[in-house]
């Protein structure tokens, strides 16, 4: 089995380029969630006008309803969580960017002390010191 042919691109973009997609998608998502949530509370308004003003309540309507309220806010938050995920995987990426170009600098080999001299000896090491 071979591996898989990338197809060349004309416009490949630099890690720069997509960390800032990345916040970009980021950003929309959190966007159309807000709007999730919007749609979301007017449809409580709308249902609890009704509910309030008709005077034959049901009240198995009324956690049905909140069942589905409930499980579109659950959703909701687990998407929430996975954008969080997104975001500090993001973030790891530009640290992670930054951290190589401070370890890369090479470190000056260690020099080799000689061995200590026996008592009383008299080359040109020990005459220094």
């Amino acid at each position: 089995m071979s591996m898989p042919n990338v197809p060349k691109q004309p416009y490949r973009p630099d890690l720069d380029q997509t960390v800032i997609d990345l916040l970009e998608s980021i950003a929309l998502e959190e966007i159309a969630l807000s709007h999730l949530l919007n749609a979301e509370a007017e449809k409580i308004q709308t249902y609890l006008c009704k509910f309030l003003k008709c005077e034959h309540t049901n009240h198995k309507e009324l956690i049905s309803f909140n069942k589905t309220v409930n499980s579109t806010l659950s959703t909701i938050v687990m998407k929430e969580f996975l954008l969080l995920r997104k975001l500090e995987t993001t973030l790891q990426i530009t640290d992670d960017k930054e951290k190589p170009e401070k370890d890369k600098k090479p470190k000056p080999p260690k020099k080799k002390c000689p061995p200590p001299c026996p008592p009383g000896c008299n080359c040109e090491h020990c005459k220094e010191a």
